[in-house]
């Protein structure tokens, strides 16, 4: 089980099918009525609701500004039979990504973006981690997620015929002279890192980057990705806003 704090994170998760076991909650924390329409719905959803004291909530919370609810929820699959993909499906891969903030605001980029499965590869955060949870703003409960390796993803996509196109700060194509248009995924590579040989030196990749004029030679790993993933919205936006 893992735990989900706060109204709009614990909300998202009660609009999803994921399985929520019980609701901790403390009016003494509460910042508006709306809480209250929560446990009610809870409620109606026969999940266990629990009052606690202002000293037990903060024990238990784990944000230093808490609203006075945390839901505890039961893990779900994260295997690839879970995810289905749209006739021009987007996918996001992201290869060892080391920071609980860098995750969870990959998923807000990506299920923004309107993506359709988020792969992560050998990550070295937990998807269940609080901090994910938070920084993902309730999108982990939306994005259908997978977590798997290098080896699988590559054959999932060859199976699907999804075209790959790889960051690297060193490919000479930039990401907006490329075609989207096509069943595509987007990988990205660690914090740290970047991308492994795996993806660099696999001539089925398509290598693309981002330019940059200062002194910077790398960007935040979400930033990178949401740039590219929304350079795949505009040109399939603009494509069908030019139909007949």
């Amino acid at each position: 089980m893992f735990l989900v704090e706060g109204f709009r994170e614990l909300s998202r998760a009660m609009d999803s099918d994921i399985s929520i076991d019980t609701v901790f909650f403390c009016e003494n924390f509460f910042k508006n009525l709306a809480p209250w329409d929560l446990i009610r719905r809870a409620e109606s959803k026969n999940l266990q609701i629990c009052k606690v004291s202002s000293e037990v909530f903060e024990k238990i919370s784990y944000r230093e500004n808490c609203d006075g609810l945390l839901g505890l929820a039961n893990f779900w699959s994260l295997d690839f039979p879970n995810i289905k993909l749209s006739s021009n499906a987007l996918i996001l891969v992201a290869e060892g990504i080391e920071k609980a903030g860098n995750l969870g605001a990959l998923m807000r980029s990506a299920e923004s973006a309107g993506v359709d499965a988020l792969i992560l590869c050998d990550p070295v955060t937990d998807i269940f981690n609080p901090n994910v949870i938070r920084a993902s703003q309730g999108a982990v409960f939306s994005l259908p997620t997978v977590v798997t390796n290098n080896e699988k993803t590559l054959e999932f996509l060859g199976a699907n015929s999804v075209k790959i196109f790889a960051t690297a700060p060193s490919a000479e194509n930039i990401y907006f002279n490329e075609n989207f248009m096509t069943p595509t995924a987007i990988i990205v590579g660690s914090e740290h890192d970047g991308l492994s040989d795996f993806w660099l030196k696999n001539d089925t990749a398509t290598k693309i980057a981002l330019p940059q004029k200062g002194m910077s030679d790398s960007l935040n790993v979400n930033d990178a990705a949401a740039i590219v993933l929304y350079e795949v919205l505009r040109q399939r936006m603009q494509k069908e806003s030019a139909r007949p």
